[in-house]
């Protein structure tokens, strides 16, 4: 009964349906990075929970801020007096007041990851159980930051309490974001950023959560969430410098266990699924077999050279778009997250995709495309096949409007002797392993200067 009553007359109930809100609006109103690829947020439930997780940059000093609000009830009542009079004691009136406020703000977060789900499902998406920790660690922060709000209400009954708590909340969670993100100029230890609910972008749909981060972040959310409830319910300073010491048993457990990189590969979602040497993700089985016939005949093409590669892989580890993709001279990789091309490409692109830059990735950062490279991983397909084409890739609409110096690029290779060309192909592709040299130069000295 009492607990259905702090329900009603609590703020939880309205902090729950504005976190809902404006989660919900962040998803759908703005076509951010988590509608797109390499990680749209409804290719896999894990994904989602990542997505989610992200999101807790903007939504978690809101929450924050909510508890501050609530904590000053009593003061803001002028009840503090009276209720200290009370054979009752403290706790039992705050574990009231925190289930209310952790429940709703739990459920908010619980449905905002249950619409993500729904596109998943409407999107036939990948579904597993690996987003279960990352979605619980990420409930444990959002309770633990309601209480730390209610905790400093209470400690604090001041009208700038809340904005000033909700604004140290946001300047922190960004800076542990900060450190989290590749690329950007951070101010904390990479492994600080752990300390906040919020993750960096997955950059990927096939990446989780690593265990020792986890572990790690289920201590530190435990210690602050019971420090904010002791802080709420406890009275005299001596009582209130011991709370403390949960946080800091947290922090001392959670530090040591923090990862150097928080996000891994998906051990179920990047699982192998192979047709002989051909092989993909398991979230992408359905390309398997529209690979298979493509993939072993450029394997047989590419045969013909020097430490040719034997296999066909789809590329499934964690990547930055400032990053150079990984290379292996005995398997040829392709990334089905990047260049989404392929996952609607025919038998013709498929096999155009292996053979490109004789069976070795681009040296380009995915988002600096060249025409250089491009140009040369193009001649170096057309070299097996005959005819120049553009290759399936994100950027190919701009390459078709270049295709002219390429063009005359391959009339000048194409007219090379036999064992001219074929040794310009086998320096081309230890050019690409090693990304030492111009690729275009490489087959034709000169040709776009």
């Amino acid at each position: 009964m009492i607990f259905r009553i702090e329900l009603r007359r609590s703020i939880a109930p309205w902090a729950g349906l504005a976190l809902v809100v404006l989660a919900l609006a962040f998803l759908f109103l703005l076509s951010g990075p988590w509608w797109k690829t390499p990680a749209s947020w409804s290719a896999n439930t894990t994904t989602t929970a990542l997505w989610v997780r992200f999101l807790l940059e903007f939504l978690w000093p809101f929450v924050v801020g909510a508890g501050a609000i609530q904590g000053m009830r009593d003061s803001r009542s002028g009840m503090t007096e009276l209720l200290a009079t009370t054979p009752r004691p403290a706790w039992q009136r705050a574990i009231r007041l925190a289930g209310a406020v952790a429940v709703l703000t739990a459920l908010a977060y619980l449905i905002v990851f249950g619409v993500g789900v729904a596109e998943v499902l409407a999107h036939d998406g990948f579904v597993s159980a690996v987003f279960v920790p990352v979605l619980g660690v990420g409930v444990l922060g959002v309770v633990a930051g309601g209480w730390l709000g209610l905790a400093a209400g209470r400690l604090l009954p001041h009208p700038l309490t809340a904005p000033g708590i909700a604004v140290l909340a946001f300047v922190g969670t960004t800076l542990c974001w900060m450190s989290l993100e590749r690329g950007l100029d951070a101010v904390l230890p990479r492994r600080a950023g752990a300390l906040a609910p919020a993750l960096a972008e997955p950059r990927g749909s096939m990446v989780t959560t690593a265990a020792s981060l986890d572990a790690g972040q289920a201590a530190w959310f435990l210690g602050l969430a019971v420090t904010g409830f002791l802080l709420l319910s406890v009275r005299s300073v001596r009582a209130r410098l011991l709370s403390l010491l949960p946080l800091v048993a947290g922090a001392t457990i959670a530090l040591p266990l923090f990862p150097a990189e928080a996000l891994t590969a998906d051990s179920v979602a990047a699982r192998k699924v192979c047709d002989g040497p051909i092989c993909v993700a398991d979230l992408h089985r359905d390309r398997l077999a529209a690979l298979a016939g493509p993939g072993r005949e450029a394997l047989a093409m590419l045969a013909k050279l020097p430490g040719a590669p034997t296999r066909v892989e789809e590329q499934v580890a964690p990547t930055s778009p400032l990053e150079r993709t990984q290379r292996d001279p005995g398997v040829v990789l392709l990334d089905f997250q990047r260049n989404d091309a392929l996952l609607t490409a025919d038998a013709s692109d498929l096999r155009l995709a292996v053979l490109s830059g004789v069976g070795v990735p681009s040296c380009e950062r995915p988002s600096a495309p060249s025409l250089s490279d491009t140009g040369a991983r193009m001649i170096a397909a057309a070299y097996f096949t005959g005819e120049l084409k553009p290759l399936p890739e994100l950027f190919r609409n701009w390459f078709k409007r270049q295709s002219g110096p390429i063009e005359q690029a391959w009339q000048q290779f194409r007219v090379l002797p036999a064992d001219v060309r074929f040794a310009r192909i086998v320096a081309l592709r230890q050019a690409l392993l090693t990304c030492q040299g111009d690729p275009m130069d490489t087959l034709v000295p000169g040709a776009l200067r």
